[in-house]
């Protein structure tokens, strides 16, 4: 799979996002973890870079599928993500990649220009 980061806008979260993750497979084992704690520093259509105290098993070449559940507008979103890249900063850094349909992806763009409106104007949508 390709992570092309340069197919939408990706929006900054001034604060990041709270959200909350579990590992749903590792590899091909299927798992159903505990619920995660972690915060949105970015997002778009495609992707978004997440931030967490969690060491998830990326490093060893297995592919890591997570659900992704947050609120934005009052909104919940529950997204299926794949892990593309770790970084250790400040906890751990992952590029997630989000598998939208477009129905899914135009309520995510429509929620992100409200929210956008609402909290920051400078970020560019």
């Amino acid at each position: 799979m390709r992570y092309k980061r340069k197919d939408y806008f990706r929006y900054e979260f001034k604060e990041p996002l709270h959200a909350f993750f579990r590992i749903l497979r590792v590899g091909r084992k299927e798992v159903n973890t505990s619920k995660g704690e972690a915060r949105i520093i970015n997002i778009s259509p495609n992707g978004m870079k997440l931030n967490t105290s969690l060491d998830l098993p990326h490093s060893d070449g297995h592919e890591v599928k997570l659900s992704i559940s947050f609120h934005l507008n009052k909104r919940p979103f529950h997204l299926p993500g794949t892990v593309v890249w770790k970084k250790k900063i400040a906890g751990y850094n992952y590029g997630i990649y989000i598998d939208l349909d477009e129905t899914e992806r135009k309520g995510l763009v429509e929620a992100l220009k409200v929210y956008a409106s609402n909290h920051d104007n400078r970020n560019e949508i």
